[in-house]
């Protein structure tokens, strides 16, 4: 086989292949402008957050409500999220913010926000929504997983074309589970519990603080929120240091913030799906007993039952 030959093949595919992915980056970003990210007029309360609340909320049940949480999100996500909605939905007053225990742990920058798996995922999804700030940081951190994002968008592109909704669009959305593995997820729990190291994370404190700075300058009223916590977890000396953690670092940066801390809130064991996360059961429960706690006569903000 001529050798030069061969090479000019596989030159000639890569470039075919390159082509087809960034014709796809500028079809994804048409398909998204012309799809856009509108909500519905009445729907004025936005959710976002990892795996607790996109497990917890039911915004099938508070109808001026969208989750938009997605499981493993960071904070980096919900940023680029609350911008782009608050750009093309004047009406958004109210952010429900996830905040637990776990979300500012340094632990969790390569669990979660540097995970090579999680940045190709995301990646092909919130490239739209980065700035280029985000996307410096991502090429920089982890460049193979970014390369991979990319070669990924000429499917993404199949997706959008049959599925165009935002929540089809893997941005995050409740999720209703069936599932109950709480027996062992305590079992595992209570096998494995390790002390995780009780420090936050700097990347992903900025990108809490630009939250908290942006919905101030934009007239968002920002809920933070802990969702429903079994209480083999909470009752743990371990996870207690890291909640004693997360009360200092809210009572010394965040004073004039909501914090709605769910974290006690009391459900039956039938209700949780594992010690983190509620079935479908619980998040009806817990949904209807937060419409009714947030009312204009308990907290000063917009929302409408």
């Amino acid at each position: 086989m001529d050798i030069r030959k061969f090479i000019r093949g596989c030159l000639k595919f890569l470039g075919i292949f390159l082509l087809v992915c960034i014709v796809s980056f500028f079809f994804n970003s048409f398909l998204l402008k012309l799809n856009g990210y509108k909500l519905e007029p009445h729907q004025n309360i936005l959710i976002l957050g990892d795996s607790h609340t996109e497990y917890a909320i039911n915004d099938s049940i508070w109808k001026n409500s969208v989750n938009l949480s997605h499981s493993a999100d960071s904070y980096i996500y919900s940023l680029m999220k609350i911008k782009r909605m608050k750009q093309e939905n004047p009406q958004i007053d109210t952010l429900l913010l996830a905040f637990s225990n776990h979300n500012l742990l340094t632990e969790y920058d390569e669990r979660w926000l540097l995970n090579s798996s999680h940045v190709k995922s995301k990646f092909r999804i919130y490239t739209d929504l980065m700035s280029f700030k985000d996307f410096k940081f991502f090429l920089k951190s982890k460049p193979l997983a970014v390369f991979q994002g990319i070669l990924e968008m000429p499917k993404y592109s199949i997706k959008l074309l049959l599925k165009g909704g935002i929540k089809e669009r893997d941005l995050g959305k409740f999720q209703y589970s069936n599932r109950n593995k709480l027996a062992e997820s305590i079992e595992r729990f209570q096998r494995n519990n390790v002390q995780r190291a009780l420090e936050y994370s700097q990347v992903e404190k900025e990108n809490f603080f630009d939250i908290v700075d942006f919905c101030r300058s934009n007239g968002i009223t920002l809920l933070l929120i802990s969702t429903p916590i079994h209480e083999v977890y909470l009752n743990n000396e371990k996870k207690k240091k890291e909640f004693e953690l997360l009360y200092d670092f809210y009572s010394s940066n965040l004073k004039d913030v909501t914090f709605l801390d769910y974290s006690f809130f009391k459900l039956s064991d039938s209700d949780y799906q594992d010690m983190n996360h509620l079935n479908h059961k619980g998040a009806k429960k817990f949904t209807e007993h937060l419409i009714q706690d947030i009312k204009p006569n308990k907290i000063k903000t917009k929302f409408q039952n």
